[in-house]
């Protein structure tokens, strides 16, 4: 097998265990049309929490103490934003930074990259928990 070869299937391994991790967020902020809302905008502000952070600390100076306490910023952000409604899913939230710095995302095109991904997740959730209603109602 080639090298890019390699490098797209490591890739596509690593989006699918990102998807299926939003998958769980999606049942897990409680289902439905609401859970999918809160699983969107929950994982996509993580993502953008962990680009904000990763620029602010590169902007004053990169080192690790920056780092720490940048990122501790961003931490206390995601959960004082538990305030607004839809983004009430704190755990969504850290979830989507996790999954932001675990791929690195650090520009924009990156960051739209994960979130994507987690989109998919997301619905791909909502569609595990109708499917099972729809196959049981179409039964004789």
């Amino acid at each position: 097998m080639n090298p890019m070869t390699m490098r797209g299937l490591s890739l596509a391994a690593v989006v699918a265990v990102w998807t299926a991790m939003a998958l769980g967020c999606s049942l897990a902020a409680g289902g439905g049309i609401p859970g999918l809302q809160r699983t969107l905008a929950g994982t996509i502000s993580g993502v953008v929490w962990a680009i904000v952070a990763h620029a602010v600390s590169r902007a004053l100076g990169g080192q690790d103490l920056v780092l720490a306490l940048v990122l501790g910023g961003a931490a206390f952000g995601m959960v004082l934003q538990a305030r607004v409604p839809v983004l009430s899913f704190t755990a969504g939230a850290f979830a989507g930074a996790g999954v932001a710095m675990g791929l690195r995302a650090v520009t924009m095109q990156g960051g739209v990259r994960v979130a994507i991904a987690l989109a998919i997740g997301a619905v791909l959730g909502l569609a595990a928990e109708r499917l099972p209603q729809l196959v049981a109602s179409r039964r004789m």
